[in-house]
Formats: structure tokens, sequence, C-alpha cells
């Protein structure tokens, strides 16, 4: 592994599809800016151990809500859930589970000052990360130069853009990946589990990140080559293929397959020949990384090159656009949104 690496301007090099934006603006100007609301992959039952809330947060964080719902419960962090983690600077709705066996609750009892509470119901299983259909977004962007391009964005609708993890997973600066470089390669130690955690992804995310950057930069992300993991729309489950046929390309214009990228871990990436030569390239340099991930046991997985937005509507007047779609879980709204516009992140300012 390199050392001394800026992070920083690594993850904002990442390639778009289409010409580096020329439309500058600002996002996130106040909280309002940003409103995300997710939709559950379930119905809850009604009844069981588990009390479900559904909590509005503004300029707050997920797992300081969760926190908070633990200390006011009197229950341990094990007995909280929550299907993913939302934007600190936005409004957002999401589920929480508490497991309350037999036990009742006042729900005023867990009512905070930064959140509200705007229904709850029970259920027999514990909310689980990932158990997510979409999130649907409500973005304005201020202060911009021009008007989107049509053509551009009937292109986004139709073929969609490259499913980028967002720059906030790599935390100020791109300091959780120093942080990442540190522990893969055993010169720290990182006790608090959630940390932990985070700085793992970060990592696993950054090596998906650079994966797919060398597909888009060569334009083979929507194109299969020999060897490549294709991914079923909306799933896990992919396969590899050989030669791709023209039932693969068919398929995958149509967005029922997608060529997908690895998600480092203990078992092999899975891709073959020509994708796995480029994979490889995609990540010389980082092998001490690789290893490190291996080392901790974690599952390898897949994750899809791209993301298609539905129902993206955008209303534009003078130097105002408010964009309004949904994503599947996992995608991140900015990945979309640098395609189209080179914004000024200003929650991302305040972070430093």
């Amino acid at each position: 592994m390199i050392s001394h690496v800026d992070y920083s301007e690594l993850i904002n090099r990442f390639p778009t599809v289409n010409p580096a934006p020329q439309i500058r603006g600002n996002l996130r100007t106040v909280a309002s800016d940003f409103q995300v609301d997710e939709v559950l992959s379930f119905q809850p039952s009604g009844e069981g151990e588990h009390l479900f809330l559904q909590i509005k947060k503004i300029d707050t964080n997920t797992d300081w809500v969760a926190r908070q719902l633990q200390k006011k419960s009197n229950l341990t962090s094990k007995d909280i859930g929550y299907a993913g983690k939302k934007d600190r600077h936005s409004i957002s709705t999401q589920w929480f589970s508490l497991h309350l066996p037999g036990k009742e609750i006042a729900i005023s009892q867990l009512a905070g000052d930064e959140y509200e509470i705007i229904k709850s119901i029970r259920h027999n299983k514990k909310l689980r990360r990932g158990s997510l259909q979409e999130n649907k977004f409500e973005i304005i962007i201020r202060n911009m130069t021009n008007k989107l391009n049509d053509d551009l964005i009937r292109k986004i609708q139709e073929l969609g853009v490259p499913n980028y993890f967002g720059k906030q997973r790599f935390g100020f600066n791109g300091n959780n990946l120093v942080k990442a470089d540190e522990l893969l390669n055993n010169r720290i130690k990182i006790k608090n589990r959630n940390k932990r955690g985070l700085i793992i992804s970060s990592a696993r995310s950054f090596l998906f990140n650079l994966q797919l950057a060398l597909r888009v930069s060569d334009e083979s992300w929507l194109s299969p080559v020999k060897g490549d993991c294709l991914m079923l729309d909306r799933s896990q489950s992919f396969f590899v293929v050989g030669e791709p046929s023209v039932d693969d390309v068919n398929r995958l214009k149509n967005a029922d397959l997608h060529i997908s990228g690895w998600l480092a871990g203990k078992q092999i990436s899975g891709a073959k020949n020509d994708a796995e030569k480029k994979e490889n390239f995609a990540l010389a340099g980082y092998y001490e990384w690789l290893e490190g991930l291996k080392q901790l046991n974690l599952d390898s997985a897949r994750r899809a090159f791209r993301c298609i937005p539905k129902n993206l509507k955008i209303e534009q007047k003078e130097d105002y656009a408010k964009l309004t779609f949904s994503l599947a879980k996992g995608c991140f709204a900015t990945s979309l949104i640098r395609e189209l516009v080179d914004v000024n992140d200003l929650a991302v300012r305040q972070q430093g």
C-alpha cells in the first residue's frame, strides 16, 4: 500500500459518465433541502415482541437516535434495530425497532426534542439492516448557475448512473480511509464496535469505487466483458458469464441485469478472465487492504455498478431545482446529483 495517500483528492476524482458538470449549485443550504423517506420491504404485522417506531429526524444522525431510544427504554444496544442509516444533514423518516417482549411503554416516554415519533406498531421480528425496498428523495439545489440539460436527464432516466458510494461514507476529507489504512495494516486497534464497523465499511466502499471508476473510465460499466459477474436487478443473486451473449446484452439494456463489483472479504471475487484483469488493475497497490479484510473473516459480496432512479422528476425555476426520485436500498442520492451538477455540499463544509 502506498503511504501518504491523499484520499480526499482520490474520492473527488471518481469519474462521471457524462462530461464533468459545468452547472454549479448549493446542496443542503438548510436541512429541509434534503429529504428522504425509507420504505420497508415488508409490512409490520401489528403484533409481536418488537415495537416498531417510524421516526422523523431533523439534522440528527441515526446512531444518535438509536442511543436515545435505548436510554429512554432501558434496553441494550442489541435490543434496538434499524434498516439503514440516513444522512445527518437532512429531514429523514425511518423505522426503528425495540425488543419489548410482554412489555408496554408509553410513546411519550420515548419522545425526544430532536425527533418526532410518527407511528408505532408491533412486529414479531427485529428490524434488520437492509430490510428496505427503496428510499424516496426530495432534494433542492439552490443558486444554480444554469438550468439542467433535458437530454442528460432523459439519458439518466433510461440508463441510470454509476452506483458509487457517496463521499459521506469516507468521512471529512477521507479521514475514515486514513483510519482504515492504519487498521488494516495493524498499526491501530479500534475497540468501539460501531466505529470499527464504519471504518471497515469505508475501506470496502472505497475499493468498490476504484473498480467502478475504472469501468466508467474505459466505458465498460454497462458493457459486459468475458468473466463479468452479472447481478439480477434489486437482488444479491449473480452469475459469471463467459463471452457475453446477445441475451445478456439485451437484459442489461432493459435493466434486468447489472454488471457488478466486488465488496472484498474472505471469499475470492468470482470475476474471471477479462473482468478479473480489470478488477486486479483497479485494486493494484491495495493488497494489504484486501488481505486485512480477508483476515477479519468478512463475507465477500457483490454490488451493482449501476443505479437507476425511479420516477425522476425535476422542477426548475431560475436558479433553483427540485428533484424527486426513488432509489433502491444502498444507492446514494449524491451519486446521481454529481452527474448533473457540480454541487457545493454545505453539509460537508459544516463537518469540517
